[in-house]
């Protein structure tokens, strides 16, 4: 765990990048396949420490899976995005690591919410000064680590997908905090709000065994007694103070709990599901891996045709030297001890 440093700075990694560098070596890499490039990328991936994931930011690399560790620059066939999705959706399956640093970073965020007894907890939250009882305020000062700065900007992809779950009521907000089902008080019911005395109580300080404890700064209006009978009626749902302290429930799961997994498919925006996409035939048949990928690249039209490497701006002679045919069909050539044997044609 580096001290001192910019939270930001790429040098942070260089201990980590190292040690990848080392098990690389053991790899003659340059003599990998695609496919063998790609069970390796996925395991160095796998054994980063997920600790320094989740505080600082990973540089991107992306030149190994098509080049190797050869020196020589080499055609990036797919974009990196496409890369990055899912094998059953049309990608490899690696990680986004943005999206991964980001996801446990905001693993970070969901632990300041519900761990009240943490030591750090309460370091940070006496350092920054708590904004309510969920979370500090926003860290604007340009000076100073920018650890948390950078974590607490994560809020609002927490807040947006979560909601408190209401036991004893003493950190829930009534007003500004989404504990009921059908959203923020505030934003359901604005014209009320604005009635109302002691805007940021606490669930525990309005409700009592009777009920309900509003205050209003005056008295109602005809035109207003219809719209607090709503409001009143949504809220009388409350089933009442548990024992336990709330928490926040994370809407992605099902027994609310934040899963960085979960959190990263959530964020993926680019992972669409493609039902036509044949990923069974390509990952799951009894081929060599290496074929997988060569069937795979066929499939993105992205093998070294003539017309590809024609659009990479290198100049080529427009016919087959062994059939004859022109490249208006993508054609492909098979080597064996360097002596092309096969000649395929593919429309």
């Amino acid at each position: 765990m580096p001290l001192g440093a910019k939270s930001k700075s790429i040098d942070i990694w260089n201990s980590v990048i190292e040690k990848c560098e080392k098990k690389l070596a053991k790899w003659k890499s340059q003599y990998l396949s695609k496919g063998g490039r790609l069970t390796l990328i996925n395991s160095v991936l796998d054994a980063l420490p997920t600790y320094m994931m989740s505080l600082f930011p990973i540089p991107p690399g992306r030149n190994f899976l098509w080049q190797g560790n050869k020196e020589k620059k080499s055609f990036h066939l797919v974009k990196w995005e496409e890369v990055m999705t899912s094998k059953e959706n049309g990608g490899l399956g690696i990680k986004n690591l943005k999206l991964q640093s980001k996801a446990l970073s905001m693993k970070w965020l969901w632990k300041y919410a519900n761990n009240n007894q943490m030591l750090w907890r309460k370091v940070i939250g006496a350092k920054y000064e708590e904004e309510d009882n969920w979370i500090t305020k926003e860290v604007t000062s340009p000076y100073g680590v920018s650890l948390w700065r950078s974590i607490r900007s994560l809020w609002n992809e927490i807040k947006s997908n979560s909601k408190a779950k209401v036991m004893d009521g003493n950190k829930t907000i009534f007003w500004k905090d989404i504990w009921h089902e059908k959203g923020n008080m505030e934003d359901l019911f604005p014209d009320i709000y604005n009635l109302i005395m002691f805007q940021q109580s606490t669930i525990a300080d309005l409700w009592s065994p009777q009920g309900w404890n509003f205050i209003f700064r005056r008295n109602l209006n005809d035109w207003e007694i219809v719209r607090v009978a709503e409001f009143l009626n949504t809220v009388n749902t409350f089933i009442g103070l548990q024992p336990g302290e709330d928490r926040l429930w994370w809407t992605g799961d099902d027994k609310g709990v934040f899963k960085v997994n979960k959190s990263y498919k959530l964020m993926d925006q680019t992972d669409q599901p493609c039902s036509s996409w044949p990923w069974k035939q390509i990952w799951k048949s009894r081929i060599p891996h290496k074929v997988s990928f060569f069937v795979w690249s066929m499939a993105k039209e992205a093998v070294l045709t003539q017309d590809n490497v024609m659009k990479r701006g290198r100049t080529l002679c427009s016919r087959c030297f062994l059939c004859g045919e022109t490249s208006g069909l993508l054609t492909i050539y098979f080597y064996i001890a360097s002596t092309p044997i096969i000649c395929g044609e593919y429309s």
